[in-house]
């Protein structure tokens, strides 16, 4: 048994917005009903075998296979619709407080 971890791409975070995962057997076996957490599960499966994923998230429905070898993250995307993410950014000291212009730098540019 090998412990590994499914990230999946394009969900909310902690418990919120997150996805219901199903993930069968090559005999098409349930063995692992959940939901994730932070966009991810962990969890302890047979090395060199395949798994059938069924990840269901806000009516998108991802189903895909994957081989379990020397990995130990497998990055699966449920980011389909590519839907824009809105949120709102508050003030540190003023935590009701709206920031509603300015510049946010989410990497260098190169």
């Amino acid at each position: 048994m090998k412990k590994i971890k499914l990230i999946f791409i394009g969900l909310g975070y902690n418990n919120y917005n997150q996805a219901c995962i199903n993930i069968y057997d090559c005999n098409n076996k349930l063995i692992y009903k959940g939901i994730t957490y932070n966009n991810e599960i962990e969890l302890c499966l047979e090395e060199c075998d395949v798994y059938k994923i069924v990840a269901i998230s806000n009516s998108i429905k991802l189903v895909t296979s994957f081989f379990v070898n020397n990995n130990s993250r497998y990055i699966f995307n449920l980011n389909i619709n590519n839907n824009p993410i809105t949120f709102i950014l508050t003030d540190l000291n003023y935590k009701n407080l709206p920031i509603e212009r300015g510049e946010l730098l989410l990497w260098q540019k190169q």
